[in-house]
């Protein structure tokens, strides 16, 4: 039966931010696989709500098994790329260190879906310490096999930054192109598409997410909707602000999902407002503020933000110095360069032993790709072939 469009065979593809970029750029997802429910509807309900049944959820050795990936071939027969990022604690610098990790095999699973479907290109994304971690020769692992198979790669680390996303991210990339399909071509990564000027003119905290600043006039802390639907109270006055609500629409009466924020105690809207005026933990220690959590940050309202979004909602202070608070989902999400339409499904937010298996709303924005730099890269494949 084939596709008209370019066609997508997302592994481990969370919530869809590899993959909504690789639609914006005009391909077809025609097959998806990731490993807990919560995630992949948000995936479906946002990219597969026509073919829900091209999500498969569970575990990828159980559920793409080779007789459903030869099935997939011979219904559409050349497939234009698989891509994927298997999880990352394995291999991440901030990990637990564990070379053991059965995580970090999992890539050999995504190894057999290559060598299965030999789709033209193949994408293999994952944190920057996959290339060198333990010393185990991952990333010389990967290139030699997708060579075995007949790929011609690239592979480097991009900044998320460097293709029009407002955060630090960093990714490693390894591109991989048939060797009949590149012809004489050289293969490189994707070039930045945006400079030092245009970040710092255009991606500032407040232009990013200034417009979803409404919440001392929805009522203070707590409000705000868990889903939807929920009025934007303020018009979309940047170019950033425009793209992100081209869907939901650009007037203060239109409206967006995932808006909700916490009911902040006293005592943590007061350490809040403390650092918002200068002050750091260490300076609290030995006061009633003093708090043992090394890791939140305050945003700049009038520069581009220099963190990386995380799966923890308490990382970060909004800028508001008059009502301190952390970001709801709909601004991680913008950090991220999800669109306001891109509805997250799922807890909003989970805690203790329950992080070990829930994948939370937060959970779900934290651990995405970029659309903005999946759509850098899934145009860059066009372009080569």
């Amino acid at each position: 039966m084939g596709s008209e469009n370019p066609t997508l065979v997302d592994l481990f593809a969370g919530c869809g931010g590899l993959g909504l970029g690789f639609h914006q750029a005009g391909f077809e997802t025609i097959l998806a696989n990731e490993l807990h429910p919560d995630p992949a509807e948000t995936y479906v309900q946002n990219l597969l709500e026509e073919n829900p049944e091209r999500m498969l959820v569970g575990n990828i050795s159980q559920v793409l098994t080779n007789e459903v990936l030869s099935e997939l071939k011979s219904k559409y027969g050349e497939i234009t790329c698989v891509a994927g990022g298997p999880p990352c604690q394995g291999f991440s610098m901030a990990g637990a260190g564990n070379a053991d990790d059965p995580r970090n095999k999992l890539y050999r699973e995504y190894l057999r879906v290559i060598r299965v479907l030999q789709p033209q290109t193949v994408v293999f994304e994952n944190v920057p310490g996959f290339a060198n971690r333990y010393g185990l020769g991952l990333k010389k692992d990967l290139e030699r096999k997708l060579k075995s198979q007949g790929y011609v790669t690239t592979s480097g680390v991009l900044t998320a930054m460097d293709f029009g996303v407002p955060q630090l991210r960093r990714r490693f990339i390894c591109i991989g192109v048939k060797k009949e399909k590149l012809d004489s071509k050289i293969l490189t990564l994707p070039n930045p598409t945006w400079n030092a000027i245009q970040i710092k003119k255009m991606l500032t905290t407040k232009q990013v997410i200034g417009d979803l600043d409404v919440y001392q006039a929805r009522g203070g802390y707590g409000t705000g909707q868990e889903f939807g639907p929920d009025k934007y109270l303020k018009p979309a006055r940047t170019k950033y602000q425009r793209e992100m609500r081209a869907r939901t629409g650009t007037t203060s009466n239109d409206s967006t999902w995932n808006t909700l924020i916490p009911k902040h105690t006293i005592r943590v809207q007061k350490r809040m407002r403390a650092y918002l005026s200068g002050r750091t933990r260490m300076s609290l220690i030995g006061s009633p503020l003093e708090t043992k959590k090394h890791s939140q940050r305050v945003l700049s309202e009038n520069l581009p933000p220099k963190i990386t979004v995380v799966s923890l909602p308490d990382d970060y202070i909004h800028y508001n110095k008059q009502m301190p608070r952390t970001l709801s989902v709909r601004e991680c999400a913008r950090l991220q360069t999800f669109p306001d339409d891109f509805k997250f499904y799922g807890k909003r937010t989970t805690g203790g032993i329950r992080r070990r298996t829930d994948v939370p709303q937060y959970t779900q924005v934290g651990n995405a790709i970029p659309p903005r730099l999946g759509k850098a890269v899934a145009n860059h494949i066009l372009d080569l072939l």
